[in-house]
């Protein structure tokens, strides 16, 4: 029992109870026998039982009790949620755990008279989660890159690039959402500077106990003001890219958010142009790429013969196909 309590405390979220059954190593049968007991003679600061249970799509969670009461309103409860489902790719994971373990707080303190209001909430908010990650797989690593920046702990990384593993001695800076991929920013003592790791390349995350002062210069805004994405240019370049569009894509275009500093022409003719300063080439080009024929580059010249010289090994693989299969 002890170690139950001592597991759930340590985590510092909600396990579920096929994680309990494995980590304590003992049956279903024994462990809600410990649940019983617990809750019998154990209690938190207001009076509560220690441990709750939490049902949630059929899986069911336990964590320590120990959250301080909350208010509600359906309207802001409904925001929640649907802040927990724009981030589906992280399910299963401890950012979403926490977010859920909120979530059903929150709804034990909605009013009866307004508990209609939540009637079938669940049908009423959905994404997609089309060509989304899945995190599920890598939850000890965000649980240690989460506690890494919450303590302000270095950790050591062995990661996975296009150059091979090796590992890293890093002080965690920004954890990054960018198109539904999880990126961190961290200082890398041994570069001088500051790296973005993909966090589904990070092979194993530990963390250490040396302690490190966050830098009051440090602004993520800033660190991505001239990114198409996360990806920078190493050495501070500074590249202007100018795209031409059909007018029949200007929402599409004109109506996001790209980059900080990009800079929309007015329609003439039918078309509209987009301008960005960017400190590489990478995303940009494979965004020009997705979008296809529709866009139009205008300038740099690198850039120009990077669109050129992947759209004829397009050409090419297609007329290869022709030729093979006749």
């Amino acid at each position: 029992m002890a170690k139950l309590i001592y597991t759930l405390a340590t985590q510092g979220r909600s396990l579920n109870l096929e994680d309990i059954l494995r980590i304590l190593d003992i049956s279903e049968r024994t462990v809600r026998r410990y649940l019983k007991a617990i809750n019998e003679f154990l209690t938190n600061r207001q009076g509560e039982p220690l441990i709750k249970v939490i049902k949630t799509g059929g899986i069911e969670r336990w964590r320590l009790n120990e959250t301080m009461p909350l208010e509600a309103t359906p309207y802001q409860l409904m925001s929640l949620y649907l802040g927990s489902i724009l981030m589906s790719s992280l399910d299963q994971t401890v950012v979403r755990d926490g977010l859920m373990d909120m979530f059903s707080d929150l709804e034990g303190t909605i009013p009866l008279a307004q508990r209609a209001l939540l009637k079938n909430y669940q049908k009423k908010f959905y994404t997609t989660g089309f060509g989304s990650r899945r995190y599920e797989d890598m939850d000890d690593h965000i649980d240690m890159v989460l506690r890494g920046l919450l303590n302000q702990y270095k950790l050591e990384l062995h990661y996975r690039s296009q150059k091979g593993e090796r590992d890293y001695l890093v002080q965690p800076y920004t954890l990054v959402m960018h198109r539904d991929a999880l990126y961190l920013n961290a200082w890398v003592d041994s570069y001088g500077e500051i790296r973005t790791f993909r966090v589904d390349n990070i092979l194993q995350a530990k963390l250490t106990k040396d302690y490190f002062d966050y830098p009051i210069d440090y602004s993520p805004e800033l660190f991505y003001e001239k990114s198409f994405g996360v990806y920078k240019g190493d050495d501070g370049s500074r590249i202007t890219v100018v795209i031409e569009f059909p007018e029949t894509l200007y929402d599409y275009v004109a109506n996001r958010s790209w980059i900080a500093n990009q800079e929309i022409s007015p329609v003439q003719n039918g078309k509209f142009q987009m301008k960005v300063v960017v400190s590489n080439l990478f995303e940009i080009f494979h965004w020009v790429m997705g979008i296809g024929s529709e866009a139009k580059v205008i300038g740099p010249e690198e850039l120009i013969e990077m669109v050129k010289g992947e759209a004829q090994k397009i050409l090419g693989s297609y007329n290869k196909m022709v030729y093979e299969s006749i």
